[in-house]
């Protein structure tokens, strides 16, 4: 059997800086409660590929009005963390990290 733990993401493959499309608030499915956001970036390494990046944090750092006007936000993440999860035999990348900021910013 393969689990989605057998996948590793080359750090090699990631960068310093990602390009924020898209925010949506992290609900917890079984409490129903509001854990962070969900931030979903591009990785210009891997093709462009989406990936929903969860923060664990009461304050939302990029609005979608705008990532609207602007297109993308370059942002960094402090402590990312990515593993591969498989839902249904579909494999799928996760990602959290311990805070988010707009690239350039201390």
């Amino acid at each position: 059997m393969i689990r989605g733990t057998d996948f590793i993401l080359n750090p090699d493959k990631l960068e310093e800086q990602f390009q924020l499309v898209e925010v949506s608030e992290w609900i917890d499915y079984t409490s129903k409660e509001k854990v962070g956001y969900y931030y979903t970036v591009l990785f210009p390494k891997l093709k462009f590929e989406k990936i929903k990046v969860g923060v664990r944090n009461a304050t939302q750092l990029v609005f979608n009005e705008e990532l609207e006007q602007k297109g993308q936000v370059p942002v960094s993440f402090d402590g990312l963390h990515t593993w591969a999860s498989l839902y249904n035999g579909r494999l799928s990348v996760k990602a959290e990290a311990a805070n988010i900021k707009k690239a350039g910013m201390k």
